[in-house]
């Protein structure tokens, strides 16, 4: 795949690739895998969709969403991918091949090549990478509370999990109700909130770090913030895009 040189800021890159689709990854790129944060950029959706959506689901015209399509399996190297119906849930699928893979909310994979992927749109989308497999995981406020990242972190048949965290919305911009908030707290310490912010991410990094991965890259992009590289279902309302998240095993 032939990229622009990166962009770079506090350890992720933002690429372009040669269809015009534009991610960020980390940086640098994890051994043994490539991850794919795609933005709103280098597709064809018009406004309020513009310009990369994935959802068939939120009012965009399906021949733009089939063109995005297109446009991401090209930036991701042509490899074959797997999804799954995310439901805001807790059930982790190992996959073995392309395809739709049922309801669920995380899935993992030891297939080379083949990527996994989920959509979001202030969720938070969590790469876990290791040397004999990798899952993609996708955490709202629910999952993250069921402890998802850390589920699918657990059912991995691997000792030297690395995770990354991709664009999300964060404390910032992320108020919730104090009940919510109270909840967080109790479950993974009071550093997760700020009154009723709420730091998924930082919740997620207790779940994973109670699980035993010790190396968290958080790359620290805020959807609320950046509505105009990202798509936020609080910021802009029911009426925007979803963003593809994806990881595939490599072998380099």
């Amino acid at each position: 795949m032939r990229q622009n040189a990166p962009q770079t800021y506090d350890g992720a890159a933002v690429r372009k690739a040669a269809g015009g689709a534009v991610y960020v990854a980390p940086d640098p790129v994890p051994e043994g895998a490539e991850i794919w944060f795609f933005t709103r950029h280098g597709g064809v959706s018009e406004p309020p969709y513009a310009s990369l959506n994935v959802s068939g689901k939120v009012g965009d015209d399906p021949e733009a969403v089939a063109e995005n399509l297109s446009v991401i399996r090209e930036a991701i190297g042509g490899r074959s991918s797997a999804w799954v119906r995310q439901v805001a849930g807790e059930e982790v699928v190992r996959v073995g091949g392309a395809g739709f893979a049922g309801e669920a909310d995380a899935l993992v994979t030891s297939e080379e090549d083949l990527c996994l992927a989920v959509a979001v749109a202030d969720c938070v989308p969590v790469a876990l990478v290791g040397e004999l497999e990798v899952g993609m995981v996708h955490s709202g406020w629910r999952g993250t509370l069921a402890g998802i990242a850390g589920k699918a972190a657990r059912q991995m048949e691997d000792p030297a999990l690395r995770a990354y965290v991709g664009p999300c919305i964060r404390e910032c911009c992320y108020e919730v109700s104090e009940e919510l908030a109270q909840d967080f707290a109790r479950r993974f310490g009071s550093e997760v909130v700020s009154g009723r912010n709420l730091s998924l991410p930082a919740a997620i990094g207790v779940d994973l770090a109670r699980s035993g991965v010790e190396e968290v890259h958080d790359l620290g992009l805020c959807t609320g913030c950046r509505p105009d590289q990202f798509y936020s279902h609080r910021k802009q309302g029911p009426l925007t895009g979803r963003s593809l998240a994806a990881v595939a095993k490599v072998v380099r």
